[in-house]
């Protein structure tokens, strides 16, 4: 059970730094032009479609799914998009920094979460766990550097959704239709994600010529970093640890995006988000410590 765990632990922080690199690419994408209805709606569709054919190759892991997975799948999946959605409509109205920051709230919202739907309060070593991940937050979101002027209602509420939607997705990621495959899961998820997207934003881009022009590329290599590898390897590592370890682990997400934005786009960084990457990583390490009574559970 102990080499299960680390090796679920190690899932969701392979998952969280696709995301994190996620962003630099997004950002590359905008550089040569392309729209974020654009790039967010190619990524969505090119990851359904890829799954699909991936999981044509194993159509007996299909067998036993009810409707009632495939619609709870759609709906977890549903959430995927969101987040992303909302994320992006709240970069429209604030700072960067500033949502970022509420975006990554979801690493306390998981905690309570958890403790709510599992009865189990979270331990000491995962309250300061959290208070360590917010405070290097923080500091890494380059907040304390920059202004506040940006700052709106509606783009908080925005960020928060996106918070809400991130936090969803991760619990459901470790709940709904566990008995299937991790590709069998990912692969409804995303289409349920995909349908979320397009249904917000219509794929104008498969008759604009934008494909013509390169969007493919960049199709493709956000819908593996975006769509395919964390979906998967939330739905694979998620069942096998609780709510609050997977949104303190996911939290990783945010040093990936500073250190991928300083090597790829060189955008400056300064000593105090550094120190928010140490603090947050930090963080994530206290939140696999137990206290004595609990360890002993996962050393036979």
């Amino acid at each position: 059970m102990k080499t299960n765990r680390w090796k679920a632990i190690w899932l969701i922080l392979l998952g969280a730094a696709s995301y994190g690199v996620l962003s630099t690419f997004v950002k590359l994408g905008y550089r040569n032009g392309f729209t974020p209805a654009e790039i967010t709606g190619s990524q969505v569709l090119f990851g359904a479609v890829t799954l699909w054919l991936l999981s044509l190759f194993q159509l007996r892991s299909m067998k036993g799914i009810t409707w009632s997975d495939i619609i709870k799948l759609l709906v977890s999946g549903a959430f995927t998009g969101l987040t992303g959605y909302f994320y992006y409509l709240s970069l429209q109205v604030l700072d960067a920094s500033i949502a970022v920051l509420l975006l990554f709230q979801f690493t306390w919202m998981g905690v309570l979460l958890g403790w709510a739907a599992d009865r189990r309060a979270p331990t000491g070593y995962q309250w300061g766990a959290m208070a360590l991940v917010m405070a290097g937050t923080v500091l890494a979101s380059g907040i304390l550097a920059g202004s506040m002027e940006r700052v709106s209602v509606q783009g908080v509420v925005l960020g928060l959704l996106a918070a809400c939607c991130y936090t969803t997705f991760i619990w459901v990621s470790g709940r709904v239709a566990i008995h299937l495959q991790p590709l069998t899961r990912s692969t409804w998820m995303v289409t349920g994600a995909a349908a979320a997207v397009l249904s917000l934003m219509p794929p104008v881009f498969l008759w604009n010529g934008a494909m013509a022009e390169g969007l493919w590329f960049w199709a493709i290599l956000l819908s593996v970093f975006g769509m395919i590898l964390p979906p998967y390897l939330y739905a694979k590592g998620a069942p096998s640890i609780e709510t609050g370890l997977a949104s303190v682990l996911g939290s990783v997400e945010l040093p990936v995006v500073i250190v991928c934005s300083a090597l790829l786009l060189q955008e400056p960084t300064g000593a105090m988000q550094w120190v928010g990457i140490i603090i947050i990583l930090a963080g994530v390490g206290m939140s696999e410590r137990r206290p004595a009574s609990r360890a002993s559970e996962y050393s036979v």
